[in-house]
Parts: C-alpha cells; sequence; structure tokens
C-alpha cells in the first residue's frame, strides 16, 4: 500500500521533470546564468554572429569567468580593435590567470614599440608567478646521512616584485635527532619551468643551537630543490642539500600560502 502511495504520488512529478524542456541559451544568460552567456557566445560565434557573441563574452567575463574574457578579447584582437580587447585581458590578469596574461602580453607584442615589446616580456615573465603565494610556510622532514631523522620549518618570501618571484629569502629552522638544530637566513633564486614545475637553489647561513665543543661557529650551507606547485594553495617540496651542521641531507615537505596558515593558526587559539 505504502508502495503504491509513493507511485502514485511521485509519479507525475518524476514525469514532469522528465519532459520539462532545458531552458534555453539565450533565456539563460538573460535571467543572469554566466556559464549560460559562455556557452552562447561560443555558439553564437560558431554562427558567425560576432557581434552578439561578443556581447554574450562580455557579460560572462563580468561575472567572473575567465574563459569568457579570453574568448572576447580574441574576437576583438582578430578584428584590429586592440583598445577593446584590453579589458577583459586586464580582468584575467588581475585575477592572476595565466592564459589571459599571455593573451595580454601578445596584445602588447602586437601594439609594438619598445614599450609594448617590454611590457610583453614582463607579462610573460610573471603569467607563471601570478598565483602564486607572496609568502609561504614549508614543513618538512629530512634524512642526514650523518645525523639521521629531522624535520625543519621554512619561510620563504617570494613578492612578485622581486623579478616576479624569481629571488626569494627567507629564514628556515632544522630539528635533527642525532645531531646540531640549526637556525638559518638564506636567499634564493628560483626558475619557473612552468606554472607548476619550479626548481630553485638557496644559500644559507646561520647557527648551529647546540653544536657540540668544536664546532661552534657559523653554519654555511646550500640546497638545491623543486617545487611541484598547487597554484595559489601552495607546493610539494624535494630537496638536497648540505650545511656544517648537516652534511648531506634530503628533504621532502609541504608548503602553503603563508596566509591560510596565519588564518588557521588565529582560530586555533
Amino acid at each position: 500500500m505504502r508502495r503504491m502511495w509513493l507511485t502514485a504520488v511521485l509519479g507525475p512529478l518524476l514525469v514532469a521533470c522528465a519532459t520539462t524542456p532545458p531552458v534555453p541559451l539565450g533565456t539563460a544568460c538573460e535571467q543572469g546564468d554566466a556559464w549560460a552567456c559562455d556557452s552562447l557566445g561560443g555558439a553564437l560565434l560558431q554562427q558567425g554572429e560576432r557581434e552578439s557573441a561578443d556581447a554574450a563574452f562580455g557579460r560572462a567575463c563580468e561575472d567572473g569567468i575567465l574563459s569568457a574574457c579570453r574568448a572576447q578579447a580574441r574576437m576583438r584582437m582578430e578584428a584590429g580593435d586592440l583598445v577593446g580587447a584590453e579589458p577583459p585581458l586586464l580582468r584575467a590578469y588581475e585575477a592572476a590567470d595565466e592564459e589571459g596574461t599571455l593573451v595580454l602580453a601578445d596584445l602588447h607584442e602586437a601594439r609594438g614599440g619598445a614599450e609594448g615589446l617590454e611590457a610583453a616580456a614582463r607579462l610573460r615573465r610573471e603569467a607563471p608567478a601570478l598565483d602564486k603565494p607572496a609568502f609561504e610556510f614549508v614543513a618538512s622532514y629530512r634524512m642526514d646521512v650523518s645525523n639521521g631523522l629531522g624535520s625543519d620549518v621554512t619561510l620563504n618570501i617570494q613578492p612578485l616584485g622581486m623579478m616576479e618571484r624569481r629571488l626569494t629569502f627567507g629564514a628556515n629552522v632544522a630539528f635533527i635527532s642525532a645531531g646540531a638544530s640549526e637556525l638559518n637566513g638564506f636567499v634564493g633564486y628560483q626558475h619557473f619551468v612552468s606554472s607548476w614545475l619550479v626548481p630553485y637553489g638557496r644559500v644559507m647561513l646561520g647557527a648551529a643551537l647546540d653544536a657540540a665543543p668544536g664546532q661552534n661557529g657559523p653554519n654555511i650551507g646550500a640546497e638545491v630543490g623543486a617545487k611541484l606547485c598547487l597554484g595559489s594553495i601552495g607546493h610539494l617540496n624535494l630537496a638536497a642539500g648540505s650545511s656544517r651542521a648537516s652534511p648531506g641531507y634530503v628533504s621532502m615537505g609541504l608548503g602553503l600560502d603563508g596566509l591560510i596558515v596565519l588564518i588557521a593558526a588565529a582560530h586555533a587559539l
């Protein structure tokens, strides 16, 4: 009886849902669906209705659909409207969109002149680094050939203004199970092979906090490694290095956006 009652009540509803036609893209776009506007722009462009496609892409771009910003800009660049192509690309650039930033670089290059070429080169350097955090905390486990297992915490500061995040500086503290712990400052350089692969090198200078007698003095060292980036969240870190207190070590860790770490710490207090 209960099953018959459910069937009688739900049956018409299911049939109604199955037979309700989808909302046309144009109607959905007018109702404020940004993704529908993006899809509508693509459909109109395929039909050759470039003016209407431009308007649809523009609505989607204003609502934060970066693919629509890029599509609108490319349409305008193809039509020779470099001035009109710039606003949607600036929106993509401000949203740290790598692909949109590269299209903006193409636009500056198309304008020509020394200023345009210089701006294009700068944007191409910035593009893979835009969505990376300005500073990050890295927690790592390490294996030292002489002192065994340990761990370290690193503060890595990489502002966009320092050669598009290529130059870095910061500090790290290492805790070694069978040797002297370290506190070091460092400066380094990192190279953006792509937006997700960033090899780096750094030189360190600090002190061994609990060095054995006769081992006092500055702790000098160097480290090389690679970041497997996770966009604005952080990265996975693989490294190998050597210092006076740790003659040879390898480490693996996780880096997180410093703002995320500070907010989490504030909530925990």
